[in-house]
């Protein structure tokens, strides 16, 4: 019998798809006229599916507390340098608090999960997808296969079956994916083996500040100047892509962790801007009188979509995000810019 947070998490999910315009039990595209591709009904959906995350995540809205009215102008603090960032460890005695799921969720559904373990409150490093799915790879649990789409995927072997992983696949926005699901007997070897996975995300975090440490005023005159950012195809083969949709500042740093410590970063609004010169983004002027980039019919095709979320203080705002072939299409651009 599936547990309460189950049923809460299909639900999310229902509710995701019928607010693309979705029929979560075929992965069809809805009929034109139907009530959910209306844009009130859709972002109604989409608003009941964050408050659902929000139950899962038990997460609770702060009180606004309003300034008295005759209050003394707040004097300005200086502000206390930023703690530094913990690795990654995870207690035994957490571990038991993972919510599995009896149906078959993404790998990166469990890094989520896992994720939530750490205390609230704790400046750590976090669990990626590439980090569990390196382990996995090294364990002969996974390999990199050329799907039927012509794209590299992390899928199971023949030994990572017999484990409770298994390959899947769905339709979205007229997208074939292909990815790595688990069942609960995998996410019991993800666990069993989690401080492996820790050790991998720690290493990368270890590398990664060397990489962007603090540099003293002895060596800085001295420095050479970074590199223009670009990565060849082979390091783009890298880039951990996953059917999960991501928004473009996500892509911007797995694009970053690709590339090594004397070269220029690339920030979320090159990429952005790419879209947007290639017309799949456009700058729409929203019913408040603000503004902001959304999807063009263009950009919906090729796997944009609108993800509506809830502020600290109960505001619905609108995320777009990108699938898996939204961002191949933009590591593309790079790969050609390599040559």
């Amino acid at each position: 019998m599936a547990t309460e947070n189950a049923i809460i998490e299909r639900a999310e999910m229902y509710l995701r798809k019928l607010s693309c315009g979705i029929n979560p039990l075929t992965d069809e595209i809805l009929p034109e006229g139907d009530s959910c591709k209306q844009e009130r009904i859709s972002k109604c959906l989409a608003y009941v599916a964050s408050l659902l995350q929000q139950q899962l995540n038990h997460d609770q809205l702060a009180p606004v507390k309003a300034a008295p009215v005759n209050a003394a102008p707040r004097k300005s603090i200086q502000k206390a340098p930023k703690t530094p960032k913990q690795p990654l460890s995870i207690a035994p005695e957490s571990i038991g608090n993972y919510r599995f799921f009896d149906y078959p969720v993404s790998i990166s559904r469990v890094v989520r999960n896992i994720n939530e373990l750490i205390p609230a409150g704790v400046n750590m490093n976090h669990l990626l997808y590439a980090d569990v799915a390196n382990f996995l790879v090294q364990q002969g649990i996974l390999s990199r296969q050329m799907t039927e789409n012509g794209a590299e995927a992390n899928l199971p072997t023949e030994l990572g079956e017999s484990y409770g992983f298994e390959k899947g696949e769905s339709d979205l926005r007229g997208h074939h994916n292909i990815y790595t699901q688990c069942w609960e007997k995998a996410q019991k070897y993800i666990l069993e083996n989690l401080q492996k996975c820790i050790d991998i995300a720690n290493e990368r975090f270890t590398t990664r500040g060397t990489a962007n440490g603090d540099e003293t005023e002895s060596n800085y005159s001295g420095r050479k100047a970074r590199q223009k950012f670009h990565l060849s195809a082979e390091e783009l083969g890298n880039y951990p892509t996953d059917e999960t949709p991501i928004p473009v500042s996500e892509i911007a740093r797995r694009l970053n962790t690709l590339i090594g410590p004397d070269m220029e970063r690339i920030y979320y609004k090159v990429i952005r801007d790419w879209y947007v010169s290639e017309g799949y983004l456009e700058f729409k002027e929203t019913p408040d009188g603000k503004g902001a980039f959304m999807p063009t019919e263009k950009g919906s095709l090729a796997g944009l979509m609108v993800e509506s979320r809830t502020g600290k203080l109960g505001e619905l705002y609108d995320v777009v995000m990108y699938d898996s072939k939204a961002q191949q299409l933009f590591l593309e651009h790079l790969a050609k810019a390599a040559i």
